[in-house]
C-alpha cells in the first residue's frame, strides 16, 4: 500500500482473517504473534465496539470475541479513548480476576457474577428455549445495561469518536509506505 492511511481499517484489514478468536486464548495469542501490535489493538477495539453496539457487553463476553477484552482495553487507551477503556475494564471486572479469556470460563464467570444460586439458574435455563436468552435472563442484574449506554455515548463523542480516534492513531508512527 502506498500513500497515507485514510482509515484505521487499512491497518487491520490484512489481519482480519489472520487473527484467530475462535480457538481460545492460545489460538488468539498465537495468531497475533509477529503482527504489528498496533494492528492487534485496533482489531480488538474495533471488534469490541462492533459487539457492544450490536448486543451490548453481554454479547461481547458471550461470543468468542470476549477473548479480546484485554487488548480492547489497551487499544482504547492508546487511541486516546480512556473512557471506553475504563468502561470495558469495569465490565470485564465483573467476570473476576484474572480475566477469563476462555469462552467456557467466561460463561461460568457470568453465571457466578449473576448472584443466582445453582437452583435458580437451573430454573431459568429450564424455562428458556434459547441458551443466549437464558444467559440474558440470568445476568440481567449485572451492570451491563448502564455500561452499554455509557459505552455507546463515549464511542460517538470521546476524542472525536471511535473512527476518528482510531484513524488518527493508525496515521501516526505506523504510517504504511
Amino acid at each position: 500500500m502506498t500513500g497515507a492511511i485514510q482509515s484505521y481499517w487499512e491497518l487491520i484489514e490484512p489481519y482480519w482473517n489472520v487473527f484467530d478468536i475462535y480457538n481460545g486464548p492460545e489460538g488468539f495469542e498465537s495468531s497475533i504473534r509477529g503482527a504489528p501490535r498496533c494492528a492487534a489493538l485496533l482489531y480488538a477495539a474495533h471488534f469490541c465496539q462492533s459487539e457492544v453496539h450490536n448486543g451490548g457487553f453481554l454479547q461481547f463476553f458471550w461470543n468468542n470475541t470476549g477473548v479480546l477484552a484485554p487488548e480492547a482495553i489497551e487499544g482504547y487507551a492508546v487511541i486516546g479513548m480512556p473512557t471506553l477503556a475504563s468502561l470495558v475494564r469495569e465490565a470485564a471486572a465483573t467476570l473476576g480476576s484474572p480475566y477469563p479469556r476462555d469462552r467456557d470460563d467466561r460463561w461460568n464467570a457470568l453465571l457466578t457474577a449473576s448472584g443466582h444460586t445453582s437452583r435458580n439458574l437451573k430454573g431459568i435455563f429450564k424455562k428458556q428455549q434459547n441458551l443466549y436468552l437464558a444467559f440474558a435472563e440470568a445476568t440481567k442484574k449485572l451492570p451491563f445495561d448502564s455500561l452499554d449506554r455509557q459505552f455507546w455515548q463515549a464511542a460517538k463523542t470521546e476524542n472525536g469518536g471511535f473512527d476518528n480516534a482510531a484513524t488518527r492513531y493508525a496515521q501516526g508512527p505506523f504510517l504504511i509506505q
